[in-house]
């Protein structure tokens, strides 16, 4: 039976409508249309195949994720104009969880910290091993590498705030999606237009701002 996500009365909204109201932590997943994409979803039986947290870095909106080269920070509106598919946005249910600040500070210094990284292709290859011969696997002290979920994951651990009962390296999107510490927002649709807005959350513009205050 094909996977979906728990989602309860859907909608779309523009990037621009809501990109004010992301917050820290808020988890974005993606569903794509590259062929690596649906191989991800076809093994896994997810809906999703990538997953990401934001991160506000002063007036610019970031997402941190692991992708491509490494784990990096892009510009949220970049990574999302650019994304052939479908983006969901969770938030944490913030109501509940006691010492949030705290909690959210660990968070994102661990998000912070393992920039750089390389992607984690060997524990992804680790997990479809372990999907296809149920080997059991178990967390580095301080991982190499991370695939996307495993990163996103592991800093929400690290904060306190597991969103699986699974180890971060056998971790996958769904789970992510599947945690009841976090609620479905909204959909942003994709949206070629703001490729040419990217001054929105452009990097460059954040680094000069840095340099000049």
């Amino acid at each position: 039976m094909k996977w979906k996500p728990p989602i309860e009365n859907e909608k779309n909204v523009a990037y621009e409508e809501v990109r004010a109201e992301v917050e820290d932590a808020d988890i974005f997943m993606f569903r794509g249309d590259y062929r690596t994409s649906k191989l991800f979803r076809l093994v896994d039986k997810s809906y999703y195949s990538h997953a990401a947290l934001a991160l506000w870095w002063r007036e610019r909106l970031m997402i941190l994720q692991a992708e491509g080269p490494g784990i990096q920070a892009v510009p949220m509106s970049v990574a999302v104009g650019t994304y052939p598919g479908r983006v969901d946005w969770y938030r944490l249910k913030r109501d509940h969880i006691p010492e949030l600040d705290d909690k959210l500070e660990k968070l994102v210094n661990e998000a912070k910290a393992d920039l750089g990284l390389p992607y984690g292709y060997i524990d992804l290859l680790r997990n479809l091993l372990r999907w296809a011969t149920k080997v059991k696997l178990r967390d580095p002290v301080r991982p190499h590498g991370m695939y996307c979920s495993e990163y996103v994951e592991r800093c929400f651990r690290v904060g306190g705030l597991p969103l699986s009962e699974r180890p971060d390296v056998i971790t996958m999107p769904k789970h992510i999606a599947e945690s009841p510490l976090i609620g479905y927002r909204a959909t942003i649709p994709h949206d070629p237009k703001l490729i040419e807005q990217r001054s929105l959350d452009d990097i460059r513009a954040a680094r000069l701002a840095t340099a000049i205050t």
